[in-house]
């Protein structure tokens, strides 16, 4: 290859640091850099774990900015994408010396619909019409905002508007006809954003977005030459939502919602009555299965599904045919759209593929199919045609990238060589560099992991009410700034009883909305948050608010989840051993992301308390104990208690 990306990026990097205010040169840094500029150079697939504080973000973007080729950048979650468009690129397009743009495209609900605005308020957006019932001051906000060339993005909306009138405004991907079928397609907003991205050269979006690209067959993105997953332990879930269906009533209510102006009364009675009749038939017979996998065909089920798509059809078909000038337009083709998915979704899960499992979700009143696996669908879609870069702080299990790997397409060695190949077209090989680089902090200093190793086994009945205890000592010791994370809600309602009468605030999930919990916590510097499985990622509270993670057990996954269950059996039948390919890479991710939340700057200090034994006790511990952060490790419950008191004492007043 041409070694000067590689040059470039890394003279790039050290000049760019003397910019940046607090920056500093750190090795894990310079070698994901050289890492990334050599895997854009040479058209090869790069997965890279680097630990918190290694400054990955710039590690990418300074190769991806300076190669000149066109980069796709996919994140989990939105603040990730804020700090890309928000902060680092306009950082690197003040001081990197080239030229670089940039644009951010998310899914179609994010953004106001034209049409919807149009019907409701003429083309000018400055009146209404009949085809809505409600007005007021929130939707002047969205179409004075619209008018003066907002972005129609509603994450930029100069106010927060409700829910319920975003989505008279907006329309999900399911219902949108596409440019060419809309009659206000010329003026979308969500086409403008991607004719933004098509001229940029950087194009940031979300990995559920990206897995939705995919599965179209790479026709919802532009074109791009390289893709880069950050956060990319969260890549699995989102490609298997994408390529995966959710059958329920709900979808059938929403279909008829939105037809029923659009029809007669009569055929309102008849046809869209049938359609709601089998949507409370078909909620009522998922709500009464058990939670576990099934055959969506067999059994009445199955002939309530076909009845769906027949009513829907029928539905369907008795819309009225109009011009596309006339106000009706829009609204038909809208619904054309939904009828459209609906039917090919229910179809779709009455002629299960090969490698698709359901499963009943009786709580949420839906059936849920999903492929088994995604490592075919990431490697045939993407793989053989993308180079493709996956980073993230947590990614290897027992120091090995090969589970997460395999799982998502990559090869360990060449096609010819490799056992456990599948049969694709390949112009790109699927081999892959892996990298693991450091993150900055001292963690040995910073920090201790205490593994309760004298609590009972958690499988046995006494350990809940000793790992309370223990909680209520470890909590106390740090004076609260404690976060506790459960795996259960049973445990959650047992650690929040432990703490009743702790002299300090204890905030529990449930309480309030998950944002306003977390911002509680982190402005309330002796609070303890105690909370479930949505908060072991994503939080991040640096600063004396946060001394002390607790983590009740590890987080091995349910041994009854339909999808976890599928992927097991898949194993064992290929000779593999389901606990170390499936349960424990999950677990050891988990582990690693809770464990986290503790040290996110180099002065952060204090404890990672897990009180589960088998960490030290069981062989496979030691696999994920070399996947956490490098803290000190103690089994010494004493010593842990010391280490939360000095930290306690040290806090200004």
């Amino acid at each position: 290859m041409d070694d000067s990306l590689v040059d470039d990026s890394v003279f790039a990097l050290a000049d760019v640091l003397e910019h940046k205010a607090d920056a500093a040169e750190r090795f894990g840094q310079a070698q994901m850099v050289e890492a990334v500029a050599t895997a854009i150079g040479d058209r090869t697939h790069l997965v890279v774990q680097a630990g918190t504080g290694t400054g990955k973000s710039l590690a990418y973007l300074i190769p991806a900015v300076l190669s000149g080729q066109r980069i796709a950048i996919a994140t989990a979650t939105k603040s990730l994408q804020n700090q890309l468009a928000d902060a680092d690129l306009p950082f690197l397009a003040d001081h990197l010396g080239v030229p670089v743009s940039w644009s951010v495209v998310k899914g179609r609900q994010s953004y106001a619909c034209m049409a919807k605005l149009v019907e409701r308020l003429g083309p000018d957006l400055d009146g209404s019409t009949q085809l809505f019932d409600e007005d007021g001051a929130d939707l002047e906000v969205v179409a004075t905002w619209v008018r003066s060339g907002g972005s129609g993005d509603r994450d930029d909306l100069p106010k927060t508007v409700p829910d319920e009138l975003w989505r008279q405004v907006s329309v999900s991907g399911m219902e949108c006809p596409g440019k060419k079928q809309c009659p206000q397609g010329s003026r979308c907003l969500a086409e403008a954003a991607l004719d933004a991205a098509r001229d940029a050269q950087i194009t940031i979006t979300n990995h559920h977005l990206y897995a939705l690209h995919l599965a179209s067959g790479r026709r919802i993105l532009p074109d791009h030459d390289v893709v880069v997953f950050d956060e990319a332990h969260k890549l699995e879930a989102a490609s298997s939502s994408a390529f995966g269906v959710d059958i329920g009533g709900g979808r059938l209510i929403a279909f008829a919602n939105n037809a029923q102006r659009l029809v007669s009364p009569k055929q309102r009675d008849e046809l869209l009555g049938e359609v709601r009749s089998v949507a409370g038939r078909l909620g009522g017979e998922i709500g009464a299965l058990p939670a576990e996998r099934l055959n969506p065909t067999t059994g009445s089920l199955g002939e309530v599904i076909l009845a769906a798509i027949r009513a829907v059809a029928q539905a369907t078909r008795a819309l009225p045919k109009v011009d596309d000038d006339t106000p009706l337009a829009g609204p038909i083709a809208r619904v054309r759209a939904q009828s459209g998915h609906v039917q090919a979704d229910f179809g779709f899960a009455l002629d299960l593929p090969e490698g698709y499992v359901a499963w009943a979700e009786p709580d949420r009143r839906v059936v849920r199919v999903a492929p088994i696996t995604v490592d075919h669908s990431i490697a045939s879609n993407l793989l053989v045609h993308c180079p493709t870069i996956m980073t993230s702080a947590t990614l290897t299990t027992g120091g090995s990238f090969a589970p997460l790997a395999r799982r998502l397409g990559l090869a360990s060695q060449p096609l010819s060589e490799d056992p456990a190949a599948f049969d694709v077209e390949d112009p790109l090989p699927r081999t892959y560099e892996g990298l693991c680089v450091e993150g900055s902090f001292d963690y040995a200093k910073q920090g201790l992991l205490y593994v309760a190793s004298e609590l009972p086994d958690p499988r046995e009945d006494a350990w809940s009410a000793a790992a309370a205890v223990e909680l209520r000592a470890l909590a106390e010791a740090a004076g609260g700034r404690a976060l506790v994370l459960t795996t259960s809600y049973r445990m959650l309602e047992a650690a929040a009883t432990a703490l009743e009468g702790a002299p300090f605030e204890v905030l529990v999930q449930g309480e309030m909305p998950k944002r306003q919990l977390i911002a509680r916590f982190a402005e309330t510097e002796t609070a303890t948050l105690v909370a479930t499985m949505g908060y072991w990622e994503g939080i991040d509270v640096p600063g004396p608010s946060l001394s002390l993670v607790v983590i009740d057990r590890i987080p091995f996954p349910r041994p009854d989840d339909p999808l976890m269950q599928a992927r097991r059996e898949l194993v064992t039948a290929r000779g593999g051993s389901a606990f170390n390919e499936i349960d424990l890479p999950h677990a050891t991710v988990l582990l690693a992301q809770g464990s986290g939340r503790l040290i996110r700057n180099e002065v952060d200090r204090g404890v990672v308390a897990i009180l589960d034994r088998r960490l030290t006790g069981m062989r496979y511990g030691q696999r994920i104990l070399r996947s956490l952060p490098r803290l000190l490790r103690t089994s010494d419950r004493d010593r842990a208690i010391r280490f939360l008191s000095e930290v306690s004492a040290s806090r200004p007043d």
